[in-house]
């Protein structure tokens, strides 16, 4: 990686991710990407091959290996994130679909030299105005620092998004999903029984006089 662009931003990005909490909200890993993948000039067109058929030797899944990395990390401190994989499958998604002007072409001087900016919806707008869809439930971030795992036995398989259109796969309850219901039921509870214990108290007090 001699241009800095590839490996770097892999490390380096992910280095912050495990250092610093704020990368690890929805809004800090936004500006993360922005910073460390978008600004810095990684070749989104040519590493992807956006209709590319002639750099096939350029193509290489860079972007989508620190994606990755990031669900790994996810997997060992799942309440140290803001932010679910409904995400990293939003972002790499977008990628490869080319919805947003976000993830094309090669640098940021492109984008705006050829119109792209102007002419285009971010992605980072479309994840903020619905930023529900992306919020892990178990959130709660109690370390600065993540020293992760790097283990062959702590490797997972992300069959959440590797696997999600393969029609053998029996059908699994989100768990992210069910915890997010289960949350807002116990808020629920928690509402009647503050409701209840008002009522108990002004019950008691008109009894005494």
């Amino acid at each position: 990686c001699s241009d800095g662009w590839d490996r770097t931003a892999q490390l380096t990005s992910l280095s912050m991710l495990m250092l610093d909490p704020y990368y690890r909200t929805i809004v800090g890993f936004e500006v993360l990407i922005e910073k460390e993948w978008l600004s810095f000039g990684h070749k989104f067109h040519q590493r992807l091959g956006h209709h590319d058929y002639h750099n096939k030797d350029e193509r290489s899944p860079v972007f989508v290996q620190f994606i990755e990395c990031v669900w790994q990390i996810m997997q060992q401190y799942p309440c140290e994130f803001e932010f679910a994989d409904a995400l990293l499958i939003e972002i790499l998604d977008s990628v490869y679909s080319c919805q947003y002007g976000t993830f094309l072409c090669d640098s940021e001087k492109q984008r705006v030299e050829s119109g792209v900016v102007a002419a285009t919806m971010s992605l980072w707008t479309a994840i903020n105005a619905r930023t529900e869809r992306y919020v892990n439930p178990i959130y709660d971030p109690l370390q600065d620092v993540l020293l992760v795992n790097a283990n062959m036995r702590h490797i997972a398989f992300w069959s959440g998004y590797y696997l999600r259109w393969n029609p053998q796969m029996h059908p699994v309850e989100d768990v992210f999903e069910r915890a997010k219901k289960l949350r807002e039921l116990c808020l629920s509870l928690e509402a009647q029984c503050q409701k209840l214990e008002e009522r108990v108290a002004s019950a008691a007090g008109e009894s005494q006089t």
